[in-house]
């Protein structure tokens, strides 16, 4: 039997003391603010998918510089489970205009200083634990200990921040 496997990244954007955040379109998230990112595809590496996704949403072109946390998680596809990796780099703007290419995807888009982002009802769970981990560094990954709400049907759910 094949099993489904996702792999996705994120990036927590900074610029001038801010970071970059958007508002979903779609899905079980829409309307919710989140970071930047999405799949990575076949032929690409983590970083290639992540600085392609940064750029599509938003138009900007951003390095990675560290990851900053890892999700994993398990949640039903049909009839079969799937496993779902989630990266998360900490990221330097390099140039751009902020302006959402597609917007299907993307309803708004912002940059914001990570404590208004942090006290923003509608930045879902899982990104607040990756901007933490981004501003305030401490070396190794380790399994988080606070319970992540998830709006999505992730069954089993582990986020590893620095």
């Amino acid at each position: 039997m094949t099993y489904p496997f996702s792999i996705s990244v994120g990036g927590v954007v900074h610029k001038a003391g801010e970071i970059l955040l958007v508002q979903l379109n779609y899905g079980a998230n829409k309307g919710l603010w989140l970071l930047p990112g999405g799949f990575v595809e076949a032929g690409e590496s983590l970083e290639e998918a992540l600085v392609r996704e940064v750029r599509e949403e938003t138009g900007l072109i951003a390095v990675p510089t560290r990851i900053v946390g890892i999700r994993s998680g398990v949640r039903p596809m049909g009839n079969v489970m799937e496993t779902g990796i989630y990266i998360v780099f900490e990221m330097d703007y390099v140039s751009g205009e902020l302006k959402a290419l597609d917007w299907n995807e993307i309803s708004d888009l912002r940059f914001q200083s990570p404590s208004q982002a942090l006290d923003d009802p509608l930045l879902i769970d899982l990104a607040k634990e990756f901007i933490q981990s981004a501003n305030g560094y401490n070396p190794g990954l380790r399994k988080s200990s606070s319970r992540i709400t998830a709006r999505t049907k992730y069954q089993s759910y582990d986020v590893y921040l620095s």
